[in-house]
């Protein structure tokens, strides 16, 4: 598992997307394996100092507001996740955007991991999720994965942040 590229099983995103969505935008795709109706490419520049919504400014006809993301992050040696997960916390409240749904590796141990905790609900994925390159699977990471749910926050009112118990399956049934 040596590429940034890997795209998300489609049974795994509609899982999520049932669960959390419907998503208005992937924030880290390529036109190729865009899960949702808008993306932002490597072009585009994701963690650049646009919100993500700004790069929608005008929105194709039909679109809604950016309400719900998407975001499976290129991570590796070279694509630490860190950058990603401080973006996406940042992308709430800047914006319309109420939800964040973010597919990442398990990383107790890594900074971004307690960075995260405090902001997200994380929902445990059980098994090896079949990643795909090019429309192939191409094979397993070699850590687990969490999905990390974070929300806006509204008066008089704060989600449960740190793992709350749920789990999705990684693998498909």
């Amino acid at each position: 598992m040596s590429s940034t590229e890997y795209e998300t099983p489609s049974y795994l995103y509609d899982r999520l997307s049932e669960a959390f969505g419907p998503f208005d935008l992937d924030a880290a795709a390529s036109k190729e394996n865009n899960k949702a109706g808008l993306c932002i490419t490597e072009e585009m520049d994701a963690l650049g100092t646009k919100t993500w919504a700004e790069h929608f400014v005008n929105p194709p006809e039909g679109t809604e507001i950016i309400r719900k993301v998407w975001l499976n992050p290129p991570w590796g040696p070279r694509d630490p996740v860190f950058p990603w997960v401080k973006k996406a916390v940042s992308e709430i409240g800047l914006s319309d955007i109420d939800l964040i749904c973010m597919l990442l590796p398990f990383g107790r141990w890594a900074k971004w991991h307690e960075f995260i905790i405090v902001h997200a609900e994380m929902v445990r994925v059980t098994g090896r999720i079949p990643f795909l390159l090019d429309g192939a699977v191409a094979g397993t990471p070699p850590a687990c994965n969490v999905v990390a749910v974070i929300r806006r926050n509204f008066s008089g009112y704060k989600w449960p942040t740190g793992f709350s118990g749920a789990t999705v399956s990684g693998v498909e049934q």
